[in-house]
């Protein structure tokens, strides 16, 4: 290898429409929308996992298995990858 990373293109086949469903649960739906408010997601975040857990009354790591748990479900519902659960229940 010459040290420079490859480039591949994803074809649009790969993707769902953007305006697909997402099946949060209430709970994630709540805890992603504050996340999103409060800057979570912003670069550089303008709260920590910290402040975010407190703000919402749970520890840091239930917050962190929350919004992980919401971010593969919307993740999973907009882009079509198999992973090996989907490979498995596809069998």
């Amino acid at each position: 290898m010459n040290g420079k990373m490859q480039k591949r293109k994803t074809p649009m086949s790969d993707f769902v429409p953007l305006d697909h469903q997402v099946a949060l649960t209430e709970r994630q739906e709540q805890v992603l929308g504050t996340a999103l408010v409060q800057g979570y997601f912003e670069f550089p975040r303008r709260i920590s996992l910290t402040g975010l857990s407190e703000l919402v009354g749970v520890r840091p790591s239930t917050l962190s298995e929350i919004l992980r748990g919401a971010e593969r479900r919307v993740l999973e519902s907009t882009v079509r990858v198999r992973t090996p659960e989907r490979q498995a229940s596809t069998r």
